[in-house]
């Protein structure tokens, strides 16, 4: 992301409990973020407690058999997994890169999905220690989805590095 978009992005996520920012920061996620366009994504709440995504019953979404997609569902779960992520940590001084993604699925999606993700302040705490000591530190989060009878339908194990930007190095091939 350029800066000037980075710095907005920061100062959405910063005001991200009033509806206007929330409203702004998922337009400019979905645009900005290619993959994401298609699927629809609404940004129900980016809080520093909680982050809560849905993830629409619609046709860019659905597989063969008329229910959600396992992918769509896996991407809800990440997304809400990052977002909850750069809300706690900004997207200004830390990069932030997944290493792995596993779902676990339970029942067939035939509905919007709502994905919810919780970070608490112990590891939150964790990873700032290990960000001062290491300049990075990996983060392992679960978002669960649940259907509109709050039934979970599946869960999304993902596990994030977190560097200082200031550490990053871009290995440019010749």
């Amino acid at each position: 992301m350029k800066k000037k978009l980075t710095q907005m992005v920061d100062k959405l996520l910063q005001n991200s409990e009033n509806k206007l920012s929330l409203a702004s920061l998922e337009l400019i996620m979905n645009r900005f973020i290619p993959f994401n366009h298609p699927h629809k994504f609404k940004f129900i709440e980016l809080s520093e407690q909680s982050t809560q995504v849905r993830i629409p019953y619609i046709k860019n979404n659905k597989n063969h058999l008329g229910g959600l997609h396992a992918c769509s569902i896996a991407t809800a779960g990440e997304y809400a997994a990052g977002l909850s992520l750069i809300k706690r940590f900004g997207i200004s001084n830390y990069r932030l890169i997944m290493g792995s993604l596993r779902a676990e699925y339970h029942k067939q999606a035939i509905t919007d999905l709502t994905s919810k993700v919780s970070l608490d302040q112990a590891e939150v705490d964790r990873i700032l220690n290990e960000l001062k000591e290491n300049n990075k530190t990996e983060i392992e989060l679960c978002a669960k989805l649940y259907n509109d009878s709050e039934e979970c339908i599946a869960e999304v194990f993902t596990t994030w590095q977190l560097k200082n930007w200031d550490k990053v190095t871009f290995n440019k091939k010749g």
